[in-house]
């Protein structure tokens, strides 16, 4: 029967790696060489394994100390919260709810979706931060987030929970006055004599894009600007003969702004939407919260 882990000797190796130095780390940590050097040992000792390499500028993890450094990471965050929790809770408050989303999520739902939790839970605060694959999932991963709102076209993970609960299209968009804007049955190649507009990061929708035109025996059109924000993507495609790509689901947001939908041929890519979360979420009602909430926007 293996020992519990003092805590302690998880965070003093943290702070080891992180410095990649016992000196560094043992004045940061106010205690002395030796006796971190000896905790370190202690720690390995319990775990029946070398956590640590040690070279003549430093140290460096192991395959084993990486492996507790992802997972001993996810614990001091899981005491921070904890922490943050229970004075929220002596404040009379709820706590914080971390929720990424990314921009088809935060311009269609969550408003009416963040603004219903908050309505039935009071005292909660709710951070929402915007993103795009590439940036949510590894923050949900590193435990930055408690649980996001994105395309779930992403490789499954055992620390992961996807829900699925709508599909999206995706669709091309020009100002109304674009010179494609009245053809039918566009074609790729009449796409190539203009530049793109596309979220920033968004690598798997770059290369989704990339993918249509190369089926097309085309290569991939030059993006002449990336944002973070489909409202910005959206103004600046209206200032010239710009293209962007959006979801089949943002035209009546599009039209609002000026734009229109292309009639391309065929479909550039349709992918499954929902919720992701961890499996070992320490806040289970706030996101089921989430997700009862987005159902109900959903449906309507």
């Amino acid at each position: 029967m293996s020992h519990p882990i003092d805590h302690r000797l998880i965070r003093q190796f943290l702070a080891t790696v992180e410095h990649g130095n016992i000196t560094a780390a043992s004045n940061a940590l106010h205690i002395s060489q030796p006796a971190l050097t000896k905790n370190i040992k202690k720690l390995e000792e319990t775990l029946g394994v070398t956590l640590l390499e040690r070279h003549s500028r430093g140290v460096v993890p192991t395959s084993y100390g990486e492996i507790l450094v992802r997972r001993g990471k996810l614990v001091e965050l899981e005491f921070e919260y904890a922490a943050a929790e229970i004075e929220a809770m002596k404040g009379g408050t709820k706590g914080t709810l971390r929720i990424g989303t990314s921009p088809v999520f935060a311009t269609l739902y969550m408003p009416k979706v963040s603004a219903a939790i908050l309505q039935t839970n009071p005292g909660l605060k709710i951070d929402l931060i915007n993103g795009v694959l590439d940036t949510l999932v590894p923050d949900l991963l590193q435990g930055d987030l408690d649980i996001i709102c994105s395309a779930l076209d992403f490789p499954d993970h055992p620390e992961i929970v996807k829900e699925h609960l709508l599909d999206f299209e995706h669709a091309v968009f020009a100002r109304s006055d674009h010179p494609l804007a009245n053809s039918t049955d566009i074609e790729a190649k009449d796409l190539m004599a203009f530049e793109w507009i596309m979220l920033a990061q968004d690598h798997i929708a770059i290369s989704r894009l990339g993918s249509y035109f190369s089926a097309n025996g085309i290569s991939p059109p030059r993006i002449a600007m990336e944002t973070n924000s489909f409202e910005t993507a959206f103004s600046m495609v209206k200032e010239g003969d710009f293209l962007t790509s959006a979801t089949s689901s943002m035209v009546d947001f599009a039209k609002s702004t000026g734009l229109t939908q292309l009639h391309v041929q065929g479909t550039l890519w349709h992918f499954p939407a929902g919720v992701a979360y961890r499996r070992t979420t320490s806040t289970p009602n706030a996101i089921n919260a989430v997700i009862d909430s987005l159902k109900k926007e959903i449906e309507l």
